[in-house]
């Protein structure tokens, strides 16, 4: 007689490939509704009223092809926190998954999404986690694709940057550092749906503002404006999203002997120093990790809100898990 089992713990069909839902590959896909509901459930979780049961038990894949600390840590806890899983390798170069055995990111989703319930990947190369996403049976989760996004980051900025400072509409916001990073593409698309009066760059003098994201301010009517001292930003701004002077071993493998320049000139590092002087108020923000850009005489002023984003992090990574586990 055969035996059959229909409780909780029943094996779930996987979805075909095509038609999987929950994908989180690019802020592009957000709007503003998506935007509220993320930072509600976050909110929840905070205050200990979110739904911890439903994931209890799933498996989250953690596929880091690319050095994280704060990333993967943040959603290893993020996983734990609901009661699921986190499965992940320390260094996937060090996996068959690598250039080296000659398996495909494809084929490493093809492989991840039978065994775990969702996949978050971290990879070097533009574009890696769509292509993985095309062949996954559970949702993607891009957690930094080369230079091109960092979607759950971007609505960890936003849901810090709504705490701070009450609601975003009507600020001025600036970004200073490498414009170039996945983390300000991610940003500004997402910035899009918040109405900000205008969107502040200080990026070193030899980096332009990337032309899609002078193209996403035209398309969406966002005012916008450059400066080369970040003085100009701590008087004249609300909130300054920091981030390194220059980011150009973003998109190096990991094997890469490449590092980025790691000084500061002193027009785009803010101190204590400068905000005492220049009686900022404006608020201090940053995905680190930080090099020089942020002096660490500001970590204890009120304008530093840096460690509370990475506090508010976990509560919005256990809101983006919760949304793509709920997808399976």
């Amino acid at each position: 007689m055969a035996f059959m089992y229909s409780g909780a713990g029943a094996h779930r069909t996987r979805q075909d490939s095509r038609n999987v839902s929950g994908h989180m590959l690019s802020a592009a896909t957000i709007d503003g509704e998506d935007i509220d509901r993320y930072c509600e459930m976050a909110e929840a979780f905070e205050t200990g009223v979110g739904p911890i049961g439903r994931a209890a038990g799933r498996a989250v894949a953690l596929l880091f092809f690319q050095p994280s600390t704060r990333t993967r840590v943040g959603f290893q806890v993020a996983t734990v926190a609901l009661g699921s899983h986190a499965i992940g390798i320390e260094d996937m170069t060090a996996s068959r998954s690598n250039k080296r055995s000659g398996e495909t990111l494809e084929d490493c989703a093809a492989v991840f999404s039978n065994l775990c319930d969702a996949i978050v990947v971290r990879h070097f190369e533009n574009g890696a986690a769509a292509r993985m996403a095309a062949k996954s049976r559970v949702p993607v989760i891009n957690a930094g694709d080369g230079w091109n996004e960092h979607p759950s980051q971007a609505l960890i900025d936003i849901f810090a940057l709504r705490r701070g400072l009450g609601r975003i509409r009507g600020r001025s916001i600036a970004i200073g550092g490498d414009p170039r990073g996945r983390t300000v593409r991610s940003l500004v698309q997402l910035l899009r749906h918040e109405h900000p009066t205008e969107i502040v760059f200080c990026p070193p003098s030899h980096i332009p503002v990337p032309e899609d994201l002078i193209e996403t301010f035209t398309r969406h009517q966002i005012r916008f404006r450059q400066i080369s001292d970040v003085n100009d930003a701590l008087t004249g701004c609300d909130a300054i999203m920091m981030a390194p002077y220059d980011m150009s071993d973003i998109g190096e493998a990991p094997n890469s002997d490449y590092v980025s320049p790691r000084r500061t000139p002193d027009s785009h590092v803010i101190t204590q120093e400068k905000i005492d002087r220049l009686s900022s108020s404006a608020l201090l923000y940053h995905p680190l990790p930080r090099q020089d850009e942020i002096d660490p005489s500001c970590d204890d002023l009120d304008n530093a809100r840096y460690f509370e984003q990475v506090r508010l992090s976990k509560f919005m990574r256990m809101a983006i898990l919760d949304r793509a586990l709920s997808a399976v």
